[in-house]
């Protein structure tokens, strides 16, 4: 019986380990992505001449921080628009509709 088992075990396509990770984890083709263009940047750095690496050491951050700031203000002038819309909406909401309601009972009450 054991053996019998241990047949359907290694025949059982849905147990292979690269099937089962595949299927399982998602995320693990965009990791494999991000290893493999590092892999590629580090090869490409490595193949520049010693002023190029200099360089490269001094730009790369600098370009990371400025495309940090700029995704940092995106994210802060979308939180400002929807906090705006929210004020309006609400002023709307308790301002402009009680009024135009009001103004209608009135008239409404005087024919």
């Amino acid at each position: 019986m054991n053996y019998h088992n241990n047949q359907n075990f290694q025949q059982n396509p849905e147990l292979d380990e690269g099937y089962v990770s595949n299927s399982l984890n998602p995320l693990s083709s965009i990791f494999k992505s991000i290893q493999v263009f590092c892999a590629q940047f580090l090869e490409r750095f490595q193949q520049l001449p010693q002023w190029g690496k200099i360089i490269g050491l001094i730009l790369i951050p600098i370009v990371i921080i400025k495309i940090l700031e700029a995704v940092l203000s995106l994210v802060s002038l979308l939180i400002t628009i929807g906090v705006f819309a929210g004020v309006i909406y609400i002023g709307y909401r308790f301002l402009i509709i009680p009024n135009s309601l009001g103004k209608g009972k009135d008239k409404n009450t005087n024919i």
